[in-house]
């Protein structure tokens, strides 16, 4: 097959397009991918610490602290070092960071339903398995 089927070559492409436009709004409100991808996961699961964090978010722990600062100081998170070890923080939503995760959810959404238009629910769950499955792998050949 030529390299327009070359797998990395497809998922570059369908990344870039469903981030394109989705950058351009979240620019507007100040954020970046990163920050939404931290606001996202700690409204689902609050509390979690950094290593976490980058773990879920898939950014190295450096890149995720220049954000969580961003983030800090913007009001979105706060860090809580853990009582018993200082060296350990959870990163926890503040209410501005939840007023701001409401704002820009309905557009990701729109995004997401745009994305997966014409996909029957079978499908979906095919691709989102398979894709998990190339991230394991991928992973795995990294161990």
């Amino acid at each position: 097959p030529g390299h327009a089927a070359f797998l990395p070559y497809v998922l570059n492409r369908a990344t870039s397009a469903l981030n394109a436009d989705f950058q351009l709004v979240l620019r507007e409100h100040g954020m970046t991918l990163l920050h939404w991808r931290v606001l996202a996961f700690l409204h689902d699961t609050d509390g979690l610490g950094v290593s976490a964090l980058a773990n879920i978010t898939g950014s190295d722990q450096a890149t995720l602290s220049r954000a969580l600062t961003v983030m800090e100081t913007a009001g979105y998170i706060a860090r809580h070092p853990d009582p018993m070890d200082q060296r350990v923080a959870a990163i926890r939503l503040c209410p501005a960071g939840r007023r701001q995760f409401a704002r820009v959810l309905p557009v990701a959404l729109g995004l997401y339903l745009r994305a997966v238009a014409g996909l029957s629910q079978e499908e979906l769950e095919t691709l989102i398995g398979l894709l998990n499955r190339i991230r394991v792998n991928v992973l795995t050949r990294e161990a």
